[in-house]
């Protein structure tokens, strides 16, 4: 963008004026007119380039919504792909789109399968959870409002929650529906980009010169590579922690163990905040079981995030994406800031993509090195 600014700079800005001839002494050294004329016209392109840069970015900004549905569905389609793959291993004869299909039904089998095997006694839990939460809300607002700061914390929240309800139940409502019907267009759309991948893909690279398409396609296939790699990764450190949250819970004595469990290994997707609220319902519970219950509760959702930091997640590493702690933390935040809750959840794989995009066009394209990324995979 500076290279094609700088050179219609120079284009419109005039000549270097030669030496007077007999011919142009009428005008005299230089012609006012035509240094006017070019002054205009390069301020009409600084003004008309940052018209464009900002109508971009107010449409990205719009639309962000729609570029975070469009980046989860081409996730979904990349897990669609990884499990078609290991059916297209076992069967060599198998078709790629049967593969899929076949990893559709699958995914969709698991979750029936669990949620009618498991779903009555995690219902149960469930409603014993949401029957004794407001008890555990009642003694820690005793608690409080024994201090000062408490007490003005617990009015605080009252008159809050005074708003009227028509209102909050409708928003409510409203988020449901549009929950969904997003989670619908991506199972759609993330299958469809599963069964027929190669018409995106040439359809992309065609926005590139003939000679850069093909390092176009490698680009998007490494993206993939690694995208598929952080999946398997993220699915094994979720399936440790729940495990392991349900394991220490279930010897503590805690009833919703499973429950409490299962909610872990869910919000374990989500970096930072997953596991803060995954701890909540835990804490709570444990009130009513005395302070002392409360702290081996806490301190069983912190051994558990230890364990999945320094234990499980750099064995995991080993073998996939390894993203440092600090950038997962800031893309965490400028996730939430651009996108709210969906643009946390999908941080990290958005992380995955962009410092991929850095090692294959910056470093290995633009700076020519090579050798230090190969030994980094």
């Amino acid at each position: 963008m500076l290279d094609f600014i700088r050179n219609t700079f120079q284009a419109a800005s005039p000549a270097p004026h030669a030496p007077s001839t007999p011919s142009d002494t009428s005008k005299g050294p230089f012609d006012p007119k035509q240094q006017s004329d070019g002054f205009m016209t390069r301020v009409l392109l600084v003004v008309g380039t940052l018209l464009c840069v900002g109508l971009l970015l107010w449409f990205l900004w719009a639309s962000m919504s729609i570029l975070l549905l469009g980046f989860g569905a081409v996730l979904f389609a990349v897990l669609l792909r990884a499990v078609g793959r290991i059916f297209c291993r076992i069967s060599s004869k198998m078709p790629q789109k049967l593969a899929v299909t076949l990893a559709l039904l699958l995914l969709i089998g698991l979750i029936t399968g669990f949620v009618l095997l498991a779903a009555p006694r995690i219902s149960e839990q469930a409603s014993t959870l949401s029957s004794n939460l407001p008890a555990a809300v009642n003694k820690i607002e005793e608690q409080l409002e024994q201090t000062q700061w408490g007490h003005y914390l617990i009015d605080k929240i009252r008159s809050d929650a005074s708003a009227p309800n028509l209102s909050r139940m409708t928003g409510y409502v409203g988020s449901f529906l549009g929950i969904v019907a997003n989670t619908v267009v991506l199972l759609i759309a993330g299958f469809f980009l599963a069964l027929n991948p190669d018409l995106y893909v040439n359809g992309f690279t065609r926005l590139f010169p003939i000679a850069r398409r093909k390092r176009a396609r490698e680009v998007v296939s490494c993206v993939v590579k690694q995208l598929e790699g952080w999946l398997l990764g993220q699915f094994i450190a979720m399936l440790a922690v729940g495990i392991l949250t349900w394991a220490g819970l279930m010897l503590l004595g805690i009833p919703l163990a499973l429950v409490l469990g299962v909610l872990t290994f869910i919000l374990d997707f989500v970096p930072f905040v997953g596991p803060i609220a995954a701890a909540v319902p835990g804490v709570l519970l444990a009130v009513l079981q005395g302070p002392e219950m409360m702290l081996y509760v806490g301190l069983v959702y912190l051994g558990v995030q230890q364990v999945e930091s320094y234990v499980v997640v750099p064995l995991v590493q080993q073998r996939t994406v390894a993203v440092p702690p600090v950038l997962v933390l800031l893309g965490a935040l400028l996730g939430g800031v651009l996108g709210g809750l969906p643009g946390t959840i999908i941080a990290m794989p958005a992380l995955v993509t962009f410092m991929t995009l850095i090692q294959e066009l910056y470093i290995k394209d633009a700076l020519g090195d090579h050798q230090s990324t190969d030994e980094n995979e």
